[in-house]
């Protein structure tokens, strides 16, 4: 049988491909998992692997015959050798592997560009699937009848696709180049393995699809954007098929929250090129999406899901792409009056409370409208998501140190002070940055708002007399700002309600056209 085992990677257990093992060099690359090796060490791998398996053969095999030998015999003796002698050790060891492909296949196995995935987990690794396909292939010949032709294919095939996929896990959780062709190369013979089964067509499908996508980001690295947007409606077209067929089959029926969550993947990665594309595709706006990609956001209480989540990148590049047009001439940003070398984003929100003022026959109730200011790169800062009032003009806090009600005589027509922000905001219009810096923003709407939500939620439990409406999210504005080093100097405007955010913003963390 070692005639028909190609040499296999003693790192993986994958087999080496068949050309570069004839090759004249002595070193040899796994296309599973890219690690390098020599070719003596692969053989020494393969004849320790083979041992193991005639080992385990030699010990199911009836009266120390050989599956050589059982050739030799007619094919119900060899049917029955392999119903009693082998098809119980084989059920049990498999069950234990399909056990463990199943909890893959219920996972996201697609990873976006730059980025790493350290959770997900397998339940075995590659060479202990791989030496089990080792095993079927050295009782292959006594599998005669349909019956046991059937079994092997399924546990031969499954355990194949299995051991490619704990590979991709490994490869998922290390940004390093050229993981998207091993992936790809992967995700394929993983593919024509589930294709071999009709009961498991819809994983075929998915696969064939992530391989696509695979292509297409490795494109996409390279600067070819242009292809890779082809890749990537190509690889989400797949994906929705294989949803489509998910529903009513047993076998993969795990399968489908995980391919929703890659369609969508898909759906960034279309929207990525196309953004790349739009903004000139130029090494600036490439280092800006890597970084936008790399940013760690802090996983803290319910904002870990949110900012983990990719369905928000969508937004975030439309918003750079707004900046990469304006800086290139070809469209305006909201920009507010003022000189600086700088332009900051912000959150403007419209804020509107009441409170009560006057005591007996003079007390009456106020209402109020209060416009607040949230640096836009508020989720890349733990402090802010911890504690919102560090990411807000907090316009609650230079009186309320003194006692927000304390005094009340009923003449109050507020108890916030937005000190000079109000002509700032109002000042705002559409503008191009006059030569300027622009800061990208890193946040959406969505979560503008909820900071804000939270503002007013901290507020509220400090007095629970201030009644205060849900916050609205006006519009994405500019300011400018002076810059000494990495640091922003503050705007009389703000005065005592500068947020905390801005006083320790370190500008070199940012991205910055």
């Amino acid at each position: 049988m070692d005639s028909m085992v190609a040499l296999r990677c003693k790192y993986c257990g994958a087999p080496l491909d068949e050309e570069s093992v004839k090759g004249d060099s002595p070193y040899v690359t796994c296309s599973s998992c890219g690690t390098t090796q020599q070719k003596i060490d692969a053989q020494a791998y393969l004849n320790q692997l083979m041992g193991q398996v005639r080992s385990w053969v030699n010990q199911a095999m009836p009266g120390g015959m050989s599956v050589q030998q059982s050739q030799n015999v007619d094919s119900i003796a060899r049917h029955n050798i392999f119903m009693t002698s082998f098809k119980p050790r084989i059920d049990v060891e498999f069950a234990s592997y399909k056990f463990g492909i199943n909890g893959l296949l219920s996972q996201t196995m697609m990873v976006m560009p730059f980025s790493v995935n350290k959770d997900i987990r397998s339940a075995h690794t590659s060479t202990q699937a791989f030496e089990f396909g080792a095993k079927m292939n050295e009782i292959a010949p006594l599998a005669v009848s349909d019956e046991s032709s059937r079994i092997m294919t399924e546990a031969s095939k499954v355990t194949d696709a299995y051991a490619m996929l704990i590979n991709n896990c490994e490869l998922i959780k290390e940004d390093k180049p050229g993981r998207y062709v091993l992936m790809a190369n992967n995700f394929t013979v993983a593919a024509n393995d589930f294709s071999k089964m009709p009961d498991y067509a819809p994983a075929q499908i998915r696969f064939e699809g992530l391989a696509i996508l695979c292509a297409g980001c490795e494109k996409l690295l390279n600067g070819d954007t242009i292809s890779a947007y082809g890749n990537f409606q190509a690889g989400k077209t797949k994906l929705q098929e294989s949803s489509s067929k998910i529903l009513g089959n047993i076998k993969v029926a795990v399968m489908g929250q995980a391919v929703n969550q890659e369609i969508k993947q898909a759906e960034v990665l279309i929207e990525l090129a196309n953004y790349v594309n739009s903004m000139g595709g130029s090494k600036e706006v490439f280092d800006a999406v890597r970084k936008i990609f790399t940013f760690s956001y802090p996983a803290t209480g319910n904002w870990a899901f949110m900012l983990n989540s990719h369905d928000r990148l969508a937004e975030v590049f439309t918003a750079m792409a707004a900046c990469v047009n304006a800086k290139a001439g070809a469209g305006t940003i909201c920009t507010t009056s003022g000189s600086g070398s700088i332009l900051v984003p912000f959150w403007h929100i419209n804020l509107k409370y009441s409170f009560q003022t006057g005591s007996l026959w003079k007390k009456h109730a106020v209402e109020v409208s209060e416009p607040l200011l949230i640096p836009a790169d508020f989720v890349i800062d733990g402090n802010c998501l911890n504690n919102p009032r560090n990411a807000v003009t907090d316009v609650f806090s230079v009186k309320g140190s003194n006692g927000l009600f304390a005094g009340l005589t009923g003449n109050e027509t507020s108890i916030s002070d937005s000190q000079g922000l109000g002509a700032l905001i109002s000042s705002a219009a559409e503008n191009g940055p006059a030569g300027r810096d622009i800061i990208i923003p890193l946040s959406t709407r969505k979560e503008a708002e909820r900071i804000a939500e939270n503002y007013v939620q901290a507020v509220t439990r400090v007095e629970n007399k201030l009644k205060l409406s849900n916050p609205e999210v006006v519009k994405l504005i500019y300011i400018p700002f002076d810059r000494e080093g990495d640091r922003l100097v503050p705007r009389s405007e703000f005065g005592a309600i500068l947020p905390n955010r801005l006083k320790s913003t370190d500008l070199g963390r940012l991205i910055i056209l």
